[in-house]
């Protein structure tokens, strides 16, 4: 009687009892009923015994591993029973190798990709888009580097030859290129350990800080005192980009938020206006209670599209469009950013509005997290006398005043 390769192809084909049948040299073939009548499914078992602990390693589907493959693979493994080699140990070693192979070979681009991606809809469409033409541009050299490669060799590489010319850019590439890597990390691309873009004790030794390469400049605000004479100019005109100025002015709003106003957004009937998460720098809605100089602005515009301000209706007016209309009415020394400083030095100077009224009209935090988080009120009606105050001040005349300059950051 064989006690070796006792089944043959034939066999295996037609199997339809459930059962073991074993091959010879501890090989067998394994089939189980299935749910429909008369059926099987059948895979290959090796059946071994070491440390004295009997084992059973599976080598795979008969409908897809032949007869003769597992006749070969029960060979490999009786040949690392004979060295004293677990065969299933082995092979999870093998398996596990294989795929810290895999994740080590990601790029620095896959990963750039990837965490842009993992952040959704939390980044605004602006700084996604920012975010990854400062890395195309200044980190060319990184993106076809498997991630677990990269050294502070090759991120020197990409942010010193331009670390005095632009050290405020070439920082915050500098932080970018951080987190890649940090993200790269978690997903166990990268081995952790400490960072090579980390800056204290490690690339200050060999970068000037960019503070002292270039100092920070502020914007250059307009004085509120000169704000009327501004406005006046503004309100005449039936050009949209300087009634979006004018509409930025009375309500103390970024550019950004200004310019993508949607209809939707206004709600007459209560005098608010609400930006949606998307929209703010905090990623936070903010409410807006307009005044009726605000409302009457708005209901001059012509109504073609989602946008208040648009030119054909179907996209806003972009940020240069308020800078040329700023500098069309004798702004061209000042920001659209720097009507805000405005705004809130005249709350400080001309009215009683305590601090925190002001802060929450800017869109600012206020407070550390925990009193963010126990606070539950934007103070919309308090804030409603504030912008009647301020659109009052903008359409009154011009006082008289030196023109001046506030340093706003």
């Amino acid at each position: 009687m064989r006690t070796w390769d006792k089944l043959s192809a034939t066999f295996v084909r037609g199997l339809k009892t459930p059962g073991k049948f074993g091959d010879g040299g501890g090989l067998m073939l394994q089939a189980t009923p299935t749910k429909t009548k008369g059926t099987v499914t059948k895979a290959w078992l090796y059946r071994y015994q070491i440390d004295q602990r009997e084992r059973y390693m599976g080598l795979g589907s008969a409908s897809v591993v032949s007869l003769a493959e597992a006749r070969e693979a029960a060979r490999e493994a009786r040949r690392l029973v004979a060295r004293g080699i677990d065969p299933i140990s082995h092979r999870d070693a093998e398996r596990m190798a294989v795929r810290v192979a895999e994740l080590h070979s990601k790029t620095f681009r896959e990963c750039l990709d990837l965490l842009i991606a993992s952040h959704g809809d939390q980044w605004r469409q602006k700084h996604a888009r920012q975010y990854r033409n400062s890395m195309e541009t200044y980190c060319k050299s990184l993106m076809s580097v498997a991630v677990a490669d990269v050294d502070v060799g090759m991120i020197l590489e990409c942010i010193e030859p331009e670390w005095k010319r632009a050290p405020e850019t070439m920082d915050r590439v500098r932080r970018r290129i951080g987190e890649v890597l940090g993200f790269a990390e978690v997903r166990e691309y990268r081995k952790p350990g400490p960072l090579p873009t980390r800056w204290k004790g490690h690339l200050d030794q060999t970068l000037l800080p960019p503070r002292k390469l270039k100092p920070v400049v502020n914007h250059p605000a307009m004085h509120f005192t000169e704000v009327p004479d501004l406005f006046a100019k503004l309100i005449v005109s039936d050009a949209i980009p300087e009634l979006c100025l004018a509409f930025t002015i009375l309500t103390a709003v970024r550019s950004q938020e200004s310019r993508g106003a949607k209809w939707s957004e206004i709600d007459f009937d209560s005098g608010i206006w609400t930006i949606p998460p998307g929209r703010m720098k905090k990623s936070r809605e903010h409410r807006v209670p307009l005044s009726k100089h605000a409302l009457a602005l708005i209901r001059r515009l012509p109504r073609n599209g989602d946008y208040l301000f648009s030119v054909n209706g179907s996209k806003p007016i972009v940020a240069m469009s308020l800078r040329k209309a700023l500098h069309r009415n004798g702004g061209e020394d000042f920001t659209v950013h720097g009507f805000r400083s405005a705004f809130r030095t005249w709350g400080s100077e001309r009215t009683s509005a305590p601090r925190e009224l002001l802060e929450i009209a800017l869109a600012h935090d206020v407070g550390d997290a925990t009193e963010q988080a126990y606070k539950r009120t934007d103070l919309i009606e308090k804030r409603r006398k504030v912008m009647t105050q301020w659109a009052t001040h903008i359409n009154s005349p011009p006082a008289s005043a030196d023109r001046k300059v506030v340093a706003f950051r």
